[in-house]
């Protein structure tokens, strides 16, 4: 659950054709999950201490379990949205449910809190490329599918936990009255999970919307991140103090966003430096910032509840402030692309007809896209039949895709760039990280 935000990233382009809506309207299935889950994690985690750890957990997973059939089946876009929501109250009630249970499982709460911020920074890297191999080897509907028998198997060893569970009463629930959040920490996470919106969403769109790469291939692409998130953890635990820890990695995510911004074309491998700064920066912060966030802080669920609502409060706004960025650059750049392919037709060597002909093909190709970068290969089809053309064909369709190509990467850049400030103005509260919590604590 703590990587269904991210693992139906690659699946909203499929999403979006097959239910026939816009960018701007699938980005709803996201945004939706996310900022319910924002809104359910405090209440959860309070319902959690009062009704009992395994309870909300089975809870949890049940209406979890549920709502991921329902989005599995949903046969359009309001439907999906809807199950979606109901999905983010299940999966509040069962990730601080798990979290309420953790410390008594692993022995301390340190450790507790150590092992909750690694699996986030997992689940967040890792889920993009699972939506992809799911969604091109079935479809976007196994996402959500899957996820039922994955709640069912969670369950079963929780059900003969739930009977034998003392209900707490009310006033034994309020008898540890839980202290200030930590508001440097969770401020400083809500920045970083705004920026890595466009690490985690806006780079699987360049890829196979801009760059009209395949799912499976957009995973396979996007799996470095995931990858140097693993190899970052080692030295996650090797950097000493939280504070600097978290510096490190949000230095190295601003990093990598802006040399996504910086991107000359349309290049996967361009962009695996980036991935590997962001990935390692992504196991270093939300580890450190979550560790800081829980850390000296009881019960630790309430806060962890804290740390919930101020991730996916940062993705909220990360996708609410950066979409429209770049829709209206992709719209900008098309319209530019297709003033610079025009006079590459009229500036190409082939015979006049045969530009007309060319010429109405990739209206059509235009017309049948709608406002997405179109894919321009079948307007070149059949080639020539006179074998003297074909080499001039040729040389249009490359400068015509080359025009494209540059046009959806430089789409992009600006929400890069706009993604890199928001990581580095985490550094700000990451600063105020380094004192002691009841310094922060308002």
């Amino acid at each position: 659950m703590l990587a269904d935000s991210s693992i139906v990233v690659l699946a909203l382009p499929e999403i979006y054709r097959d239910l026939d809506v816009s960018v701007n309207g699938v980005v709803w299935v996201l945004i939706a999950f996310n900022l319910v889950l924002a809104l359910c994690a405090l209440p959860a985690a309070f319902a959690a201490r009062r009704l009992g750890a395994a309870r909300a957990t089975v809870a949890g997973l049940l209406v979890f379990g549920a709502a991921s059939l329902g989005c599995g089946v949903a046969p359009d876009l309001g439907t999906l949205i809807t199950a979606r929501c109901l999905q983010a109250v299940g999966g509040a009630a069962a990730v601080c449910g798990a979290l309420e249970m953790l410390p008594a499982e692993l022995g301390s709460e340190g450790r507790a809190a150590r092992v909750w911020a690694a699996a986030g920074a997992l689940g967040a890297a890792v889920g993009p490329a699972v939506g992809g191999l799911l969604t091109e080897l079935i479809s976007w509907q196994s996402i959500f599918i899957v996820q039922v028998p994955l709640a069912a198997i969670a369950l079963l060893p929780l059900l003969s936990r739930r009977t034998g569970e003392p209900q707490r009463t009310a006033t034994e629930a309020g008898a540890q009255r839980p202290g200030a959040p930590h508001l440097a920490a969770n401020l400083a996470l809500g920045l970083t999970a705004a920026a890595l919106v466009a690490a985690l969403f806006l780079i699987v769109l360049l890829m196979i919307e801009g760059w009209r790469l395949s799912p499976i291939a957009a995973a396979a692409a996007v799996s470095v991140m995931p990858a140097a998130a693993l190899l970052g953890a080692p030295l996650a635990r090797a950097v000493p103090g939280q504070a600097a820890r978290a510096a490190a990695g949000v230095i190295l995510i601003g990093g990598g966003l802006a040399g996504l911004a910086l991107l000359p074309n349309a290049l996967v491998v361009a962009t695996i430096p980036s991935q590997v700064l962001i990935g390692i920066g992504l196991a270093l912060t939300l580890s450190a910032l979550t560790e800081a966030a829980l850390e000296g802080r009881s019960p630790q669920a309430i806060h962890g509840g804290w740390t919930i609502a101020a991730r996916h409060a940062g993705v909220v706004a990360g996708l609410l402030l950066l979409t429209p960025v770049f829709t209206a650059d992709l719209r900008e750049q098309r319209a530019a692309a297709e003033a610079a392919g025009t006079a590459a037709l009229l500036d190409s060597r082939i015979p006049p007809l045969l530009k007309i002909e060319v010429a109405t093909r990739l209206a059509d190709r235009l017309q049948e896209e709608g406002g997405r970068v179109p894919v321009i290969d079948p307007a070149f089809e059949p080639p020539p039949g006179d074998a003297e053309d074909r080499p001039g064909v040729e040389r249009l369709q490359a400068d015509l895709q080359d025009q494209l190509d540059r046009a959806a990467t430089h789409a992009f850049s600006n929400s890069f760039l706009i993604a890199a400030g928001f990581a580095l103005a985490a550094l700000l509260p990451i600063a105020l990280v380094r004192r002691r919590p009841r310094e922060l604590s308002l």
